[in-house]
């Protein structure tokens, strides 16, 4: 067809990205420009092949029969595209272009941007963006190269590489252990004051376990419960009771001395489930150059054994 020699890779690109999410205006908004931009350029399209592509409804547009074929098409080519700048690149001696990066907020706050001065100075050329969420996210469709994810792994759509156990501690103040006294055993608890994280599902218990036995779940209470680490992190550096929280989070706390890890004789966790610190790509992508760069850098950051978790 000779309308197909009329589009260009960018055309294709904005295409695929209105049938991804069903709007101009989505569209426009992630490109900065003005939605009547997106839909002239999917006019000029349609024109140069003469076939309608889209549905155009007042809330959202659906493709046509003929815009279906064309965006699995698009998709083949773009992704060919991808995989031919990808090998050029890594005919290039030093990482160059742009690293979308996606991971938890506290997490990013704490281990990736005290490391991003030191990543840019050792790798130049590398753009990073970086987004900063808890939720879940397709990297599909957010255009994320990588994701720092904790918990466990289920999505087997996604490659991965485990940076770190996800390891948790119970900690409190001395001030707190020198007026309670130091629990020795899960069922001491009861008769403390804990802080206990209170997310969307409810308050979290917490478990406990020695060597590799069956958890056992704990539920507990005290004056503070809230859906922000931090808060209860310092509620507890101030004395008011006992917290469980991973290393990475309170290890600071802990080298300190302001906070002081206590049942160090149990295993103890906020899910019968295995749980790492996981850095992941999407599993149809080849690893580029730029991205494995940025890996093996935070996996050299934290180290064989992280950071937060040495003495």
């Amino acid at each position: 067809m000779h309308g197909l020699n009329e589009l260009g890779f960018k055309a294709l690109r904005l295409f695929v990205a209105v049938l991804d999410h069903g709007s101009f205006s989505e569209v426009a908004r992630r490109e900065g420009v003005a939605p009547s931009s997106i839909s002239r350029q999917i006019q000029l399209m349609e024109q140069a092949l003469n076939q309608q592509l889209l549905y155009r409804h007042t809330r959202a547009v659906t493709p046509t029969e003929a815009g279906r074929m064309l965006g699995h098409h698009a998709r083949l080519v773009l992704v060919q595209l991808e995989e031919a700048e990808q090998a050029l690149q890594e005919q290039q001696s030093e990482p160059t272009g742009l690293v979308r990066i996606n991971a938890p907020v506290v997490f990013g706050e704490r281990h990736l941007t005290p490391w991003l001065g030191r990543l840019c100075e050792r790798y130049p050329k590398l753009q990073l963006d970086i987004q900063q969420t808890d939720h879940y996210i397709d990297p599909l469709q957010e255009g994320a190269d990588l994701l720092f994810r904790i918990g466990p792994l289920h999505d087997s759509s996604m490659q991965a590489r485990i940076l770190a156990p996800h390891r948790f501690q119970v900690a409190a103040s001395p001030a707190y252990l020198m007026r309670f006294g130091t629990p020795q055993h899960p069922d001491d608890l009861a008769r403390h004051q804990c802080l206990a994280y209170k997310g969307a599902t409810g308050q979290q218990r917490w478990f406990f376990r020695q060597d590799q036995g069956e958890w056992t779940p704990y539920s507990v209470k005290g004056p503070i419960t809230g859906n922000h680490a931090d808060t209860l992190t310092q509620a507890a550096v101030q004395g008011l009771g006992l917290v469980m929280f991973p290393s990475w989070l309170i290890g600071e706390a802990v080298r300190e001395g302001t906070l002081v890890p206590v049942l160090g004789g149990y295993q103890v966790s906020n899910s019968v489930e295995p749980q790492q610190i996981s850095v992941l790509w999407p599993g149809s992508r080849r690893l580029s150059v730029k991205v494995r760069t940025v890996i093996d850098f935070f996996m050299e950051c934290f180290g064989e054994v992280p950071y937060w978790d040495r003495p």
